[in-house]
């Protein structure tokens, strides 16, 4: 699926716990907002589907912690879609550790999220037309 976002996130002081590394609910946090990032580059958010109440939420989240960051360390986030389901929609996400402003091939963390939509009585629902054709249009 084409459509890929880029997203840049450097650790604050606050973000890191007694271990001296960002605490793991921080990357969690970010892939989310990489995902929203991505969302709002194919022109949808997530108010925007609840307007329309249609919800996008989380089903399952798979992270991968590969390096640990520290205070200061800047990572560049990708997003894009691996695979659309009848109600869901498959994320992978890789998080490259930049160097000197630049993304290097350092995977930090990747992670794995299934989202799902959702209609007013809670269960799924199929995919909205417009946002799987803009989907499978991007590219």
């Amino acid at each position: 699926m084409g459509h890929t976002s880029r997203s840049r996130f450097t650790v604050r002081s606050y973000e890191v716990d007694s271990y001296g590394h960002v605490n793991n609910g921080v990357y969690v946090n970010w892939f989310e907002q990489g995902r929203l990032d991505w969302l709002e580059g194919l022109g949808f958010s997530y108010d925007g589907f609840a307007e329309r109440q249609e919800w996008f939420v989380v089903g399952r989240t798979e992270v991968v912690f590969q390096l640990p960051l520290r205070g200061g360390d800047e990572v560049e986030l990708v997003s894009r879609v691996e695979s659309l389901g009848r109600t869901s929609v498959r994320f992978v996400q890789e998080m490259l550790r930049c160097e000197g402003g630049a993304a290097t091939d350092v995977v930090v963390s990747s992670a794995r999220t299934v989202m799902v939509f959702s209609g007013p009585g809670g269960g799924s629902t199929p995919i909205p037309d417009d946002f799987r054709q803009a989907v499978e249009g991007a590219g």
